[in-house]
């Protein structure tokens, strides 16, 4: 089974939006990462690596709702992965804790180099 069929096995198919529904969410978000505030408007390299984030992922049953989707940058959409969170800003403290926490690892190599 080719590996693309395997994660639709296991992931269930991918969510996608229209361009012009990610555009209305990054408008409503002034194009800015929720999680970090990576600032997608004033920079075109960092709007090339926005993202919109399912809150509740869609994997585990959210909605492709306005209500729960929001701008993330690639790397605070991949910390905050397909888990479930009790709230959005649960969400946020822990993609926040989980960057501070590779910062510490990437200087600690850095240093070793």
């Amino acid at each position: 089974m080719a590996l693309s069929r395997l994660a639709k096995f296991f992931a269930g198919p991918s969510p996608h939006l229209s361009r012009e529904e990610a555009m209305k969410v990054f408008r409503r978000d002034q194009f800015k990462c929720y999680y970090c505030g990576l600032d997608g408007q004033h920079d075109f390299e960092n709007w090339m690596i926005l993202t919109i984030d399912h809150v509740h992922p869609n994997a585990k049953g959210g909605q492709r709702s306005m209500d729960n989707l929001v701008t993330a940058c690639q790397p605070c959409n991949l910390l905050k992965g397909k888990r479930v969170y009790k709230s959005l800003q649960e969400a946020k403290e822990q993609v926040l804790a989980k960057r501070e926490e590779w910062r510490q690892i990437y200087q600690e190599q850095i240093k070793a180099a």
